[in-house]
C-alpha cells in the first residue's frame, strides 16, 4: 500500500489498541521499524496525542483524547453539517462549544471554494431564532456526561428563595427559549424535578459509594413527551385544564408542538386537559399568564389563584393611569 493508505490504516489501528510498540506495528504493516517510527511521528505532528514510555515494558501509548480517521463527505452532507450548527447560533452556551467551533473550522478549511460559497450564503439566508440569553451555563458537559453514565451529582442551586444544596441524578439536558434545563431525580425530594442550568452555583461528583437511580430506560425525550411516567407520588399530581382561543392554540403549538391533550374545536379554539406534577405549578402558571387572555386556566385552583394575584399586582401598579382603556380594564378584573 502507498504511504497515505498506510497512515490512514495506522491511525485506525492506533485508535483501537491504545498501547503498542514500534516493532509490533512494523511487523503488522510490513515495514521497517525506522519507517514505522517516522509514520508515528507524522501522526503525532497531525495532532494524534501519542506519548512514549521508556523501559523494558515501554512503547507508545495514546492519550484518552483520540483522533478519528479521515471521513469522506458529499457536498450536501457538508452543507447539512453547517446547517445543523446554524440552528444553535443564538445559544450563549453549548456543550462542547469550543470543540464544535474547532471541528467546524477544520472542516470548513478543506472544503472546495464553491462549497464554501454555498455555506456562506446559507448563513445569511436561514436562521433558527431564539431569544439570546446572557446567563452562563458552565456545567453542560458535566451534566450530559453524568446523565449518560448514570452518576449522581452534588449541586448548589439558586432556587427562588435561597441557595440550596442537594444530590441529583440528571436524566439529560434540553434547550428551550434560550435556556438550558436538566430534569433530574432529586434524592432529597425522592422525585424527578426540573432545574435550570444557569442557576447552578456549584457542581461536583457524588461520593463513589453514593447510591444511584436506574434511569437508563428513561430518556430526555420521555421527559419532554411525558410518555414514561414522571410521577413518583400520584397524590402530588394536579389536573390541568386550560381554555385556549385560536391564537392561544397556535401559541401553545409553537412552544409545545401538536399535543394529544389539546382538543381543537371547529372554530379553531381548544381545550387543554392534562396532568402535571405540583412541582411544575409555578412554571406553568407563569407560562399561561404570559399568554394573556388567549389562555384561561380553569384548573388547578392554585394556579388560578396565583394568576389572579399577579393580575391584582399589575392592576395596582397601573391604577394611577387615567386612560379610558385602563379604566375599562380595571372594571373587568377588579369590579
Amino acid at each position: 500500500m502507498n504511504k497515505t493508505q498506510r497512515l490512514i490504516q495506522l491511525m485506525m489501528a492506533v485508535n483501537e489498541r491504545m498501547a503498542f510498540t514500534t516493532k509490533e506495528l512494523a511487523q503488522e504493516f510490513g515495514v521497517s521499524e525506522r519507517t514505522m517510527h517516522r509514520d508515528l511521528q507524522e501522526l503525532s505532528e497531525l495532532g494524534m496525542p501519542l506519548y512514549t514510555e521508556f523501559g523494558p515494558h515501554g512503547g507508545y501509548r495514546l492519550l484518552k483524547k483520540r483522533m478519528l480517521p479521515p471521513i469522506l463527505f458529499t457536498e450536501q452532507e457538508a452543507v447539512a453539517m453547517f446547517f445543523a450548527f446554524q440552528s444553535l447560533q443564538f445559544y450563549g452556551a453549548l456543550p462542547f462549544a469550543s470543540e464544535s467551533t474547532s471541528a467546524l473550522g477544520k472542516f470548513y478549511h478543506y472544503l472546495p471554494t464553491d462549497t464554501k460559497k454555498r455555506i456562506d450564503a446559507l448563513k445569511s439566508r436561514v436562521s433558527f431564532w431564539t431569544p439570546t440569553r446572557t446567563q452562563s451555563s458552565p456545567y453542560l458537559e458535566q451534566l450530559l456526561e453524568a446523565s449518560i453514565d448514570g452518576l449522581p451529582l452534588h449541586i448548589t442551586y439558586a432556587s427562588k428563595d435561597s441557595a440550596t444544596e442537594r444530590t441529583i441524578q440528571p436524566i439529560g439536558i434540553y434547550a428551550s427559549n434560550g435556556y438550558w434545563y436538566f430534569p433530574s431525580y432529586c434524592f432529597q425530594k425522592d422525585r424527578i424535578l426540573l432545574f435550570r442550568t444557569d442557576r447552578l452555583l456549584s457542581l461536583t461528583s457524588a461520593e463513589p459509594d453514593h447510591p444511584s437511580k436506574d434511569l437508563m430506560n428513561y430518556t430526555i425525550l420521555d421527559w419532554l413527551s411525558g410518555g414514561v411516567s414522571q410521577k413518583t407520588d400520584s397524590s402530588e399530581e394536579m389536573r390541568l385544564r386550560v381554555k385556549l382561543t385560536p391564537a392561544g392554540v397556535r401559541a401553545y403549538e409553537r412552544s409545545n408542538g401538536t399535543d394529544a391533550d389539546v382538543t381543537i374545536h371547529a372554530d379553531g379554539s381548544g381545550e387543554l386537559i392534562s396532568e402535571m406534577h405540583q412541582s411544575n405549578l409555578l412554571y406553568f402558571s407563569k407560562y399561561f399568564l404570559s399568554m394573556g387572555a388567549d389562555a384561561i386556566v380553569e384548573e388547578p385552583p392554585e394556579m388560578v389563584q396565583w394568576i389572579r394575584e399577579q393580575l391584582r399586582s399589575m392592576l395596582h401598579a397601573y391604577s394611577t393611569l387615567e386612560e379610558p382603556q385602563t379604566r375599562a380594564f380595571l372594571r373587568v378584573f377588579n369590579p
